[in-house]
């Protein structure tokens, strides 16, 4: 251990002049301070007195957050912690690592499901409508499907007419509102 400072103001001047490799930061102390903290070249342990606390902190990767362990953890955890930060990988606490897979999966993209039509959409309209749902110019579709820009806007076209709908726009809303 290299030093010690109450809060982030003081730990600012404190790790530029110990140049310490591992930093463990309160979560409380720090949070508000996150781009003085992507200054500071050390891995960072910080520890969290919840998890929405902890969904706080890997929301910043500027902030060189490597470990993050529950205050309520065993003080194991927390050496451990310091450990693999010290040693380049990362560490979540068991404490921690249930909510913050819960956090990941609801952040992963659900599947569209398929707009409503009076007609049904043939494979590769499926496809288009699918790709342009997720943001995808008929430009970027067409390099995707080794088909030709003209192709995709006749199957954007269909899929309109099938909808119902007069855009893009709206095809892509229809997915938000599902």
């Amino acid at each position: 251990m290299v030093g010690e400072a109450a809060g982030v103001v003081e730990l600012l001047p404190a790790v530029r002049m110990a140049t310490p490799d591992v930093v463990v930061l309160g979560a409380q102390s720090g949070i508000e301070h996150v781009h003085e903290l992507a200054g500071v070249d050390a891995a960072l342990v910080v520890v969290v007195g919840d998890t929405e606390a902890a969904t706080d902190w890997i929301r910043f990767p500027q902030a060189n957050v490597r470990a993050l362990v529950h205050h309520d953890d065993p003080e194991a955890d927390l050496v451990a912690a310091v450990r693999r930060a010290g040693g380049g990988t990362g560490y979540v606490s068991p404490g921690l690592s249930g909510a913050l897979l819960s956090l990941v999966r609801a952040s992963l993209p659900r599947p569209l499901k398929s707009v409503p039509t009076h007609e049904p959409l043939t494979s590769r309209e499926s496809e288009v409508l699918q790709l342009v749902r997720r943001g995808m110019a008929n430009k970027e579709i067409a390099r995707r499907l080794g088909l030709s820009e003209k192709t995709i806007k006749f199957h954007v076209s269909n899929v309109l007419a099938k909808a119902h709908m007069a855009s893009r726009a709206q095809l892509i809303a229809s997915a938000a509102a599902m």
